[in-house]
């Protein structure tokens, strides 16, 4: 019989010892119903929610030259007759001490506020002033040149980088893609904040795909969902074909 020594064992134990495992980032795009894929994406896999659904204020395309066609799911009822079943999916695929930010506007965002809190631990609303002018009644009320980011956790999670106050100022974006289409640096500075390298950020309701393309800058992994074609299409273009800026240090 053979016999193994204290001191074998002890030099054993390192190699058994678990090292991290890296896993490449993806990025995984889904053309369908955000209430239907979200059910396809795993328990206990997503590290970091972004998104900017609907608002449900009627929002309408093309107001410069008067449209009156509804950015589509912002009726009113599309999305936020289904809130709780969303955030029911959220608290499945989330892992433990993990985040969500959620893009609203004031007069819907209580609404939204008191579903998120049946669910997670809400933290702040960040206020994104992004400047310049707005849409409305010119004459009969102030511009809305800011939104809302509903910041909320899944357990202890811990910010990452400098802690900044709720007030982050950074020029809105060209509409270039999409109607709400919000700029990548300001999508960047969610996920580094929230997120470490390698790690799976996920987008249910995706758009153009700004969250994928920021995702790629930043060497995160990608889940997005959208079900209009048209955008899916754009997302999937632009997400596919960006190529992150190296920088280079002389």
């Amino acid at each position: 019989m053979i016999r193994i020594t204290e001191d074998e064992i002890k030099n054993v134990k390192p190699a058994l010892q678990q090292t991290p495992c890296y896993v490449q980032p993806f990025s995984r795009l889904l053309n369908k119903d955000c209430f239907l894929a979200i059910k396809e994406i795993e328990d206990n896999s997503i590290d970091l929610i972004v998104t900017d659904p609907p608002y449900g204020i009627n929002f309408t395309k093309g107001y410069k030259s008067g449209s009156t066609e509804l950015v589509h799911g912002d009726d009113g009822f599309s999305v936020m007759v289904f809130v709780d079943e969303l955030m029911r999916e959220f608290k499945r695929i989330l892992k433990p001490e993990s985040a969500i930010y959620i893009f609203t506007r004031f007069d819907v965002m209580p609404y939204w506020w008191l579903k998120i809190k049946n669910h997670f631990d809400a933290k702040n609303q960040i206020v994104w002033f992004k400047g310049g002018g707005g849409m409305g009644d010119l004459s009969g009320n102030f511009s809305f040149n800011y939104e809302s980011i509903m910041f909320a956790t899944n357990g202890k999670h811990k910010i990452r980088g400098k802690r900044d106050g709720s007030v982050w100022q950074i020029g809105k974006c060209k509409q270039e893609f999409h109607e709400t289409q919000k700029p990548v640096e300001l999508i960047e500075k969610i996920i580094k904040h929230s997120t470490d390298e390698g790690m799976v950020v996920f987008d249910p309701f995706m758009g153009s795909g700004t969250t994928g393309v920021a995702c790629k800058n930043l060497n995160r992994s990608f889940i997005g969902i959208e079900m209009i074609k048209s955008n899916y299409d754009t997302a999937e273009k632009r997400i596919v074909s960006h190529t992150p800026q190296i920088m280079v240090f002389e």
